[in-house]
């Protein structure tokens, strides 16, 4: 268990991302891999709405984000591990997101303020929470 919480769930996520739509960029440099309508449903207003496999990516990188930060906010060796492990997963997020032609777009810039909120909130939290536990009276 001490292991799954050192690990970064936005690494995992990055590794996911970047392996897909690096297969699809390879094959296809004019592709748009997040752009595959996944689901078409008709709404009570009579519009359509489309699910989209970046709509999908978003959505799961918001499910981790708030396992993130449920996991920051207890104060141990991991968890201190796990931030610096986050600090540098953001910096190549932004790495990626700058100079990689295929995830220069939005699904991946959302992604990658998500991950800059991993890593504020974090430490914002583990410092607040630290705090909370050294104060007597």
């Amino acid at each position: 268990m001490r292991t799954f919480k050192a690990i970064p769930l936005f690494g995992v996520l990055l590794v996911i991302y970047t392996m897909a739509v690096s297969a699809a960029y390879y094959s296809n440099p004019n592709s748009a891999p997040m752009m595959v309508k996944l689901l078409s449903v008709k709404l009570p207003s009579q519009q359509i709405w489309n699910l989209f496999v970046g709509d999908v990516v978003v959505i799961l990188g918001l499910g981790l984000l708030f396992i993130e930060i449920l996991k920051s906010t207890g104060a141990s060796d991991t968890t201190i591990v796990e931030h610096v492990l986050s600090t540098f997963v953001f910096i190549f997020y932004v790495i990626a997101f700058l100079l990689a032609p295929m995830v220069a777009n939005s699904t991946f810039l959302i992604l990658t303020i998500m991950s800059m909120i991993d890593v504020v909130a974090g430490f914002t939290i583990t410092i607040t929470a630290a705090r909370r536990d050294f104060t007597v009276g």
